[in-house]
């Protein structure tokens, strides 16, 4: 076999998962279609994706896992019963997500979706200072502290931004984005 031919393997497999992963997502955007896909084993399939090293199937398997969770309750917890959003969190680490997190605080209308992006920053940021420091300089800190301080957030949506700023908190240590911070919190977020 030529290298030619053997480089041709790859390339069919990577269009191969390529098309599987946006039929999926295409296919999740029909209520008639969750059951099957969910019978056919859709979400750890979806789950081994979201590691894959092609951004776009990563990307792609995230909005198709987003599709489904989002049809109802028990879809929704099938994804965190499954570890997918660890599997997600890491995946977003890997290809620094943090500043699409950041804009899906200020951008996104639903409160839910917030939730999860606040959720998902605070776990990027608890785990080192160089972590915390990735999150905290795309001025995530003063929209989870607004997040949870508005009457209008959702109380999940507090919560979860309270805890986010905490897990921060705790290992940033870069002081440029903590300075104005620091002067706007509450004593219950700096303890």
């Amino acid at each position: 076999m030529s290298q030619r031919q053997v480089l041709q393997v790859f390339e069919q497999y990577q269009k191969a998962r390529t098309q599987f992963v946006q039929m999926v997502a295409e296919l999740a955007t029909r209520p008639q279609n969750i059951e099957t896909l969910q019978n056919a084993g859709v979400m750890s399939l979806l789950r081994t994706l979201l590691l894959d090293v092609v951004p776009t199937i990563q990307q792609t398997a995230a909005l198709a896992l987003g599709r489904l969770a989002n049809y109802n309750d028990d879809l929704a917890e099938a994804v965190v019963k499954c570890d997918i959003l660890p599997q997600l969190v890491y995946s977003l680490a890997e290809q620094n997500g943090v500043p699409q997190l950041s804009v899906c605080l200020s951008e996104e209308p639903e409160d839910h979706i917030k939730a999860a992006a606040a959720w998902a920053l605070g776990q990027i940021g608890r785990h080192t200072p160089e972590h915390a420091r990735a999150v905290a300089v795309t001025n995530t800190l003063p929209v989870l502290l607004s997040l949870y301080m508005s009457t209008e957030s959702s109380e999940d949506l507090q919560v979860k931004s309270k805890k986010a700023i905490k897990n921060i908190l705790q290992k940033c240590t870069y002081l440029p984005a903590l300075e104005p911070f620091l002067y706007d919190a509450p004593p219950n977020i700096l303890k």
